[in-house]
């Protein structure tokens, strides 16, 4: 496939921002709207555990047997198989009637939405010198819209007609992606490796294995930390021991499936540092906005997820111009510092919110994370990482790298829940002790000093508006104890980025 026409190379550039957006639309949207997934399926919060550590498990496999694939179908043809896959499993989440039926819908949806991310990147490949920088440019646009959107689109379906729209939109949408790959994405790698790779049956089952007891260990300790922390210790190491052997299968061998000798580097390992941070910050931040805005502030579902949309629409011109200014003034240590003195700004100003807030003042920090944090940090590491990588393994290195993602995005809403049950538990009763006639202080300032009717018989009606009070009080003040954390971590990395002379 020529790529010398222009209205081929204009559809390809769109093909390129399509795919990775379809990936980002759906996972955003679940994570959004998760409460309203699980009531509908009826899954107890475990249970939704664990349909996410099974879609993870299946996306990093599926992720780092990418290029094999392709080396086997052709690049389109591999890119339409995954967009069938795609949209067969949302079509089964959204019909979906128990728990189990959704997990093997995820599952399903994993095969295919594994490969959008890499794909997406890799075809930039397909350009060189001056003609890439229209396609790098498309890639971002892609995520930002995606991101921007799926918060948009996930508010008005749960508000206006039922989760299952969140599931059964993207099977148009994967028919319209579908249109377009058939039409612009070559069948060739961009660029080809000498060397094949090669599916080893033992290192996959281990792969496999790894990667689902790890992320099982990252879902369960939402739950069991406290009760079975010891034993989600063990397991966790247990996860890391085999995929720790897996590394060492692949990197003796000849013909590996992933060839990490020829692209790890200092550099490279600083990079994927840089990247996990960034998944991190945002996968816990993107759980704990909307219950701050929902719970906590009493914010609308639906105006919830307009502010977060279109606060992170704000990172499309910030992603082109900081293309520029990369491209002129290319020193990676003073973008980051830049992004981390965003995020301490952000997580200053949520941490003194309260609930009298006008929607309006919450615009600048959402946006400070999602339209400038979010570009100016992960678009900085995008570029510093893979400096120094050859093309003929570039493919391999963003696997690796997107693997690392799935792993890193289910860490940061494992640590978000655990962060806000332990906060709001040990706020709810601090101020429990200071409510009603456990508390010697309360009724003592004369008239009106009882609030809730709870000195003389009170009814189960001010019990209960007592209890609601209570519950988004404390999840409001566990959100902003968060809010305080990101600020002090993004102090933190500030200064070990100041401070390291590696990565500049």
């Amino acid at each position: 496939m020529s790529f010398s026409s222009s209205s081929r190379l204009s559809l390809h550039h769109v093909s390129i921002a399509m795919i990775v957006m379809l990936e980002y639309l759906q996972t955003i949207m679940v994570a959004f709207a998760s409460s309203y997934i699980s009531g509908g399926i009826d899954a107890a919060p475990e249970e939704f555990s664990l349909a996410a550590a099974c879609y993870a498990a299946v996306a990093v496999v599926m992720i780092l047997s990418h290029r094999w694939l392709v080396q086997q179908f052709g690049y389109r043809t591999m890119l339409r198989l995954s967009l069938l896959s795609f949209g067969i499993g949302a079509l089964m989440c959204g019909c979906a009637n128990n728990v189990p039926e959704f997990i093997v819908g995820r599952m399903v949806q994993a095969v295919g939405g594994a490969a959008f991310f890499t794909a997406s990147r890799v075809q930039i490949l397909h350009y060189q010198g001056k003609a890439r920088i229209p396609a790098m440019l498309a890639m971002p646009v892609g995520i930002i819209f995606g991101s921007g959107l799926a918060p948009v689109l996930a508010a008005f379906m749960v508000e206006n007609y039922s989760w299952r729209g969140m599931f059964l939109i993207m099977v148009p949408l994967a028919l319209l992606v579908d249109i377009v790959v058939a039409r612009a994405v070559p069948e060739r790698e961009p660029v080809e490796n000498e060397q094949p790779d090669e599916l080893h049956p033992r290192g996959v089952l281990m792969l496999a294995g790894g990667i689902f007891l790890l992320q099982f260990a990252l879902e369960r300790a939402r739950f069991d930390l406290f009760s079975n922390g010891l034993h989600l210790w063990a397991l966790g190491f247990f996860a890391v021991a085999i995929l720790l052997g897996t590394l060492w299968h692949e990197w003796r061998r000849e013909t590996p499936l992933i060839s990490y000798r020829e692209f790890t580097s200092e550099r490279y390992v600083l990079g994927l540092s840089v990247y996990c941070f960034g998944y991190l910050i945002v996968s816990a931040c993107n759980y704990i906005l909307p219950v701050f805005m929902v719970q906590g502030l009493g914010i609308a579902v639906q105006n919830t997820g307009l502010l977060m949309g279109l606060s992170t629409l704000i990172g499309v011109p910030v992603a082109f111009g900081h293309l520029k200014l990369m491209m002129r003034w290319p020193y990676i240590k003073y973008y980051l510092l830049c992004g981390l003195g965003l995020l301490l700004i952000f997580g200053v100003m949520m941490e003194r919110l309260s609930e009298d807030v006008p929607l309006a003042t919450m615009v600048i920090p959402v946006m400070l994370l999602s339209g400038l944090f979010m570009p100016l940090v992960l678009g900085t590491a995008a570029a510093g990482t893979f400096r120094g990588v050859e093309e003929k393994v570039f493919t391999h290195a963003y696997q690796v790298k997107n693997a690392m993602r799935e792993v890193a995005n289910s860490m940061g809403l494992s640590w978000a829940t655990i962060i806000l049950q332990m906060r709001s538990n040990l706020h709810y009763h601090r101020l429990a002790e200071s409510t009603g006639q456990m508390s010697p202080w309360y009724g003592g300032a004369g008239v009106g000093a009882d609030p809730w009717g709870l000195l003389t018989n009170p009814s189960s009606s001010s019990l209960a508006q007592l209890g609601v009070a209570l519950t988004r009080q404390s999840t409001l003040m566990a959100c902003q104890d968060f809010f305080w954390g990101v600020g002090m971590v993004a102090l933190l990395a500030a200064v070990l980025v100041a401070w390291q002379r590696r990565f500049i």
